[in-house]
């Protein structure tokens, strides 16, 4: 079956998302750059400031890998990475719920505005990855819903006992 052009899409720009955060992670890792330089200002943690800033270096480049076989992953149709991009949206659509409610807080129309978009995008990811037709695209599930009927059962053999 032929890949549809919106997973195509949503893999192509988790593989972009994956790509970027990959490079800044490396960057960030061979101290390049530093989270400040690359994120802004940051909280300070006092002495665990050296802690923090080296667990989000790598949190950064091990997320990027696991975004980056996602991508892959939704271009060869499998399963579980259809399920593992819809988790990321649901974390993506929370994410931009918090950051709209500042934006509106701060009286920011612009980035209420911008987040209100990408928050959009996440939801229609999530509802596409679900619909059934591209369910379909992506193989038939291991383990049926309970309660579901994949097929109707066997007729009993008849015996045919004429005589």
């Amino acid at each position: 079956m032929q890949r549809p052009r919106g997973v195509t899409i949503l893999a192509v720009l988790a593989l972009i998302v994956a790509a970027s955060n990959l490079l800044a992670g490396a960057l960030l890792v061979t101290g390049t750059y530093t989270i400040e330089q690359v994120f802004g200002p940051v909280p300070k943690f006092g002495d665990m400031q050296a802690d923090f800033e080296h667990i989000l270096k790598f949190t950064i480049l091990a997320l990027s890998l696991a975004i980056l076989g996602i991508g892959v992953g939704l271009l060869a149709l499998k399963n579980w990475a259809r399920m593992a991009m819809r988790v990321i949206t649901v974390f993506g659509i929370l994410g931009a719920v918090i950051s709209m409610v500042m934006a509106f807080g701060d009286g920011e129309a612009g980035r209420f505005l911008v987040t209100a978009i990408s928050g959009g995008l996440y939801y229609w990811a999530y509802y596409y990855l679900g619909r059934p037709a591209i369910r379909a695209v992506f193989g038939p599930h291991p383990h049926p819903p309970p309660g579901s009927v994949s097929s109707p059962p066997a007729p009993p053999p008849s015996s045919d006992s004429a005589g």
